[in-house]
């Protein structure tokens, strides 16, 4: 269970555009408040809880850092240099700055919405408690933003051509 909540930490703050290295220790300040803090949470709201902790241990990152809180930062998934050539790296590559270039013509709630769901994995109800939503509104919400991204992403590849 641990382990499990560690990598939902840390691909969270690695979506939030940290460093690996950054990531890693802020996930593990996240582990530390989960042990000491673990008690107060609701029954089911422990992935939505742990993703709350880890956003505020990055604002607080950010702030000691003198950089400002200026949330969003866009889910950018790890590197997988690992595999395929030089050509295949680079079509990858541009793959990722297309798909982040749409999102960041979404709204911050679109956005959040999105990581959440997808980069993040987490279910409606998780969602719907950490954004402080009913369910309802997060599907609604979740289907615009799928919606806009759609259409932003298209816009991108028409202007490719």
């Amino acid at each position: 269970m641990w382990q499990e909540l560690y990598r939902l930490a840390y691909r969270y703050l690695i979506s939030l555009g940290l460093a690996r290295e950054d990531a890693e220790d802020l996930a593990q300040e996240t582990m530390v408040a989960a042990c000491l803090h673990l008690d107060g949470v609701q029954p089911g709201k422990l992935q939505a809880w742990i993703i709350a902790v880890a956003r505020h241990k990055f604002i607080d990152w950010l702030r000691r850092a003198g950089r400002g809180v200026s949330l969003l930062y866009l889910p950018d998934a790890e590197p997988d240099e690992a595999t395929g050539g030089p050509e295949e790296r680079a079509l990858r590559e541009e793959g990722r700055q297309e798909i982040m270039a749409a999102l960041n013509r979404l709204e911050p709630t679109e956005r959040m919405l999105l990581v959440l769901k997808y980069n993040m994995g987490l279910k409606g109800e998780e969602i719907a408690a950490y954004m402080k939503m009913k369910p309802n509104t997060v599907k609604v919400k979740l289907y615009r933003a799928r919606q806009r991204f759609k259409a932003e992403y298209n816009r991108i590849l028409e202007g490719r051509k």
